[in-house]
């Protein structure tokens, strides 16, 4: 059967990337086992994503299973509900084969997790997998699953896609639904697909937007903003659109991280730091940095941040996609220290993400948009025309 055969697949590469802390077990017996022995739920309204294998992150409810969120302070019981993200793939005939490890409380650019151990990167053995959704790309790159869902708050879906090697889409908030998925910082928090290909994520995103996305032959009459030296530009310009220098905000900066400490603050008010001793030390000092923050800094930071991405609009407006390097600098090593290479490595996906505008990363590329649609079918373009998934720097 066509079931049994992807989750064969699944299970053998499970088995040869046993060492890459790619999934987390939570249980005595590995989520494959139990899932292998069930048939595809029912009912199975379409079979756009037959026997498509996938993972989900470890912040995102499956009924039966735990959701640890990276840590060692949940996954005490099993979920009881399935997140409508997954419920509409496994409707689609998608094979959930595993809960993707991850870095702790999804706050991290690396996936060294002290709890469920460090995700390796299968492509790339001398670079981390990126993170906060380092052990989805790395199943995707290893050949665990065709295709996986992420979570990304400042560029936890896009970071892994460039060091892995893999595509990742970041839509706009509140575009899908957020229910059954621990939050970080619920302003800037969303779900996004991934997978090998850009085609593969269109597909997928198709069954959970229900938004059909047809590539153009050309990017003939469009105009293509380029910031921070984007290596693709003339990719672009061979494709027939008009490229154009810009430059990022990145004043915003400051506003989107008030925020998000602040909310991340809250998000952990019940656990931290009443239970401090439960955290990695990596998470505890991004909390403590966070304390303090009150309500006048807050609402100030919403306003100014408000502004800042109506004057970014305003400044746009001539401009129909914009091209970045996905990755702010290069690559973070195995190994290294988080703490040091985070600010440099998400400077640029956090800015979009700030922005408030969809993302779609294919390796080292980023494409920023006003739409889902808009930034699929510049990649769908470029990869119909040949175009590569760039390799992190």
């Amino acid at each position: 059967m066509e079931h049994d055969a992807a989750i064969a697949g699944s299970a053998e590469a499970i088995r040869l990337h046993s060492g890459h802390n790619i999934l987390i077990e939570s249980g005595p017996e590995p989520v494959i086992d139990r899932l292998a022995r069930h048939a595809p739920p029912e009912p199975v309204t379409s079979a756009e994503l037959r026997a498509w294998t996938f993972v989900v992150k470890d912040m995102i409810d499956v009924a039966g299973l735990r959701t640890t969120r990276g840590s060692a302070l949940y996954g005490s019981e099993e979920a009881l509900t399935t997140a409508p993200c997954v419920e509409l793939l496994e409707r689609a005939g998608a094979l959930l084969v595993g809960k993707a490890n991850q870095h702790e409380f999804a706050w991290g650019v690396t996936s060294e997790n002290p709890h469920w151990g460090d995700v390796r990167n299968p492509r790339h053995e001398h670079l981390a997998p990126g993170g906060s959704s380092g052990g989805t790309a790395a199943a995707l790159a290893a050949g665990i699953a065709r295709f996986g869902l992420g979570t990304d708050t400042g560029g936890s879906v896009r970071i892994p896609a460039a060091c892995c090697g893999v595509v990742g889409l970041r839509p706009r908030a509140g575009v899908l639904s957020a229910e059954g998925v621990a939050p970080l910082a619920p302003m800037f928090d969303v779900v996004g697909p991934m997978a090998t290909s850009v085609a593969d994520c269109a597909r997928v995103w198709r069954v959970l937007s229900g938004e059909e996305v047809e590539p153009p032959r050309s990017l003939s009459g469009l105009v293509v903003g380029v910031a921070d030296g984007c290596a693709q530009a003339g990719e672009f310009a061979d494709l027939g659109a008009e490229v154009r220098e810009v430059a990022l905000p990145y004043g915003i900066l400051s506003s989107y991280w008030t925020i998000v400490g602040a909310q991340a603050r809250r998000t952990h008010e019940a656990t931290y730091p009443r239970n401090a001793a439960g955290y990695s030390a990596g998470v505890r000092r991004k909390l403590d940095d966070a304390a303090g923050i009150g309500h006048r800094e807050y609402r100030r930071a919403v306003e100014e941040l408000s502004a800042l991405r109506a004057g970014f609009s305003a400044e746009m407006s001539g401009v129909d996609v914009l091209i970045t390097p996905t990755l702010g600098g290069p690559a973070p090593r195995a190994g290294c220290d988080e703490a040091a290479v985070r600010g440099e490595v998400g400077r640029i996906t956090s800015v979009v993400s700030a922005l408030g505008l969809p993302a779609l990363a294919v390796g080292d590329l980023q494409v920023v948009g006003r739409s889902e649609a808009d930034v699929l079918r510049v990649g769908l373009c470029r990869e119909a025309h040949g175009g590569a998934v760039p390799e992190p720097r």
